[in-house]
């Protein structure tokens, strides 16, 4: 068993399920990166198509308000505006009212007094009334040209001015005049409501255009930067068949050599305990068979080992109660640390924990890694005087997983080597092949949990595992 530096051990991140697919990087390229490009084509044809709208509503009444301006000063009917009962003014008045009401697509026309009163309107109904909260018209009255513009609604063609209205009319325009005399004073205020086919032609043209403009623009861009990560993709995927045949060849040595290291020492003293027997074979038959025999069982033992670590995940998982598994292998590795002055312990947990840790897996597969780990627990206190005690804890997490802790006050190992010592073949024992916490690990990821390790206070290790619930 090996240890971490001071601390928690960095997190080794969420490990994926048994069975999760590659990362297709293309098609989320081809998913999202479409989204995106469609979300932003569709803001730039609003946002554009909206400036278009404005700025041509506004060049539409800066046309109107110059020529109702001209009309009114070139005969001098705003006089009217200033005297009402001016008769003269009244009649010259009139006559230019009515060429502006009689303007292309003008449904309807307003005249308010300084006062905001309706001096003349198209409706004869509204002459002489005053509407109260109108903002259009009280910032006309300041001398500002007031445009408010929109889109016809299906509704709205039932009023009584959209009555008639040719269908390919879309949009109205009101636009609130102030009419000055000539030493610039707001003397009135002309109201037009319009409807512009021309303006209407105009900006569905634009619309159209600025779409089309902006449909095109957004699939040359899908079509560029999907070459470029389909091109990415495919380099990644050669790189990436490189590098695990890079990496399995690294493992194929590793285990060519550790399998050699771990086999001849134990076939050379073999060779000598044969040779011995051929020498003296009354005298050192029997010591001599028993020495093949355990160098024989240690062989068994590292291909044993091999074995399990390339066959892992061929049994049916099954749903197992954690806490009995837990007593089964204390129960059974307590006679082999009393025989070596040790003490394993099983901590206290509540009855609710104890019937509700239940968790998906091979019950075999699950004990062997626990006693393997308890196993290095009890190696790692060799030689300690006092206080070698290893103990098994079980919780629940906050993400609902049960977590189990393996803890020992051994010597640990040096910082730095909590990872390596999770890699095949990386031991830190002088007779180990390194495949016991690799076998751990390989197990818990298979059951969608994790592992890792961390230092205790005042020495020994925690080796740490979670495991979902079932």
């Amino acid at each position: 068993m090996s240890s971490a530096p001071a601390g928690r051990a960095a997190d080794p991140g969420t490990v994926p399920p048994a069975g999760a697919g590659p990362f297709r990087l293309t098609r989320w390229f081809i998913g999202l990166a479409a989204l995106v490009i469609v979300l932003i084509a569709v803001a730039h044809v609003w946002a554009i198509s909206r400036f278009l709208s404005e700025q041509l509503f506004q060049r539409e009444a800066a046309t109107s308000r110059d020529f109702v301006q001209n009309v009114l000063l070139a005969d001098g009917s705003y006089a009217y505006l200033e005297r009402p009962e001016d008769a003269s003014a009244r009649e010259r008045f009139k006559g230019s009212v009515l060429h502006l009401s009689h303007m292309p697509d003008v449904l309807r026309a307003n005249v308010y007094r300084r006062d905001g009163q309706v001096l003349w309107s198209s409706n004869p109904g509204l002459i002489g009334q005053r509407f109260a909260d109108n903002d259009e018209l009280e910032a006309a009255e300041r001398g500002e040209l007031v445009v408010h513009a929109g889109r016809i609604s299906p509704d709205e063609r039932s009023k009584a001015e959209h009555i008639g209205l040719a269908a390919a009319v879309s949009f109205y325009v009101e636009t609130y005049i102030p009419v000055l005399n000539p030493a610039g004073q707001v003397v009135g205020v002309i109201e037009l409501y319009k409807a512009p086919l021309a303006l209407t032609e105009a900006i569905e043209r634009g619309r159209l255009q600025v779409a089309g403009m902006a449909l095109a623009g957004a699939l040359l861009l899908f079509l560029s930067l999907y070459g470029l990560v389909r091109r990415a993709d495919h380099v990644m995927q050669r790189q990436h068949a490189q590098l695990l045949e890079g990496e399995t060849l690294a493992v194929i040595g590793e285990l060519a050599a550790s399998v050699a290291h771990n086999i001849r020492n134990p076939l050379a003293s073999i060779r000598s305990a044969a040779e011995l027997s051929l020498e003296a074979p009354q005298e050192h038959a029997q010591e001599s068979a028993r020495d093949i025999l355990a160098e024989v069982d240690r062989i068994s033992q590292r291909i044993s080992e091999l074995l399990r670590l390339s066959s892992l995940g061929s049994a049916s998982p099954e749903r197992l109660a954690l806490w009995p598994l837990l007593q089964s292998c204390v129960a059974e590795q307590q006679a082999a640390f009393q025989r070596r002055g040790q003490r394993l312990v099983l901590g206290e947990a509540s009855e609710a924990d104890r019937t509700a840790a239940l968790i998906r897996g091979d019950a075999q597969l699950l004990r062997s890694m626990i006693e393997s780990l308890l196993s290095n627990a009890s190696e790692a206190m060799v030689g300690m005087a006092e206080g070698a005690e290893a103990r098994i804890e079980l919780d629940r997490t906050r993400r609902g997983c049960w977590r189990l802790r393996l803890l020992d006050r051994g010597q640990g190992i040096a910082a730095g080597q909590h990872e390596q010592v999770l890699r095949p073949f990386y031991s830190t024992k002088p007779q180990g092949l390194g495949l016991g916490l690799p076998l751990a690990r390989r197990i818990v990821e298979r059951l969608g949990g994790r592992i890792w390790l961390e230092p205790r206070s005042g020495g020994g290790t925690c080796v740490c595992i979670e495991l979902p619930q079932a």
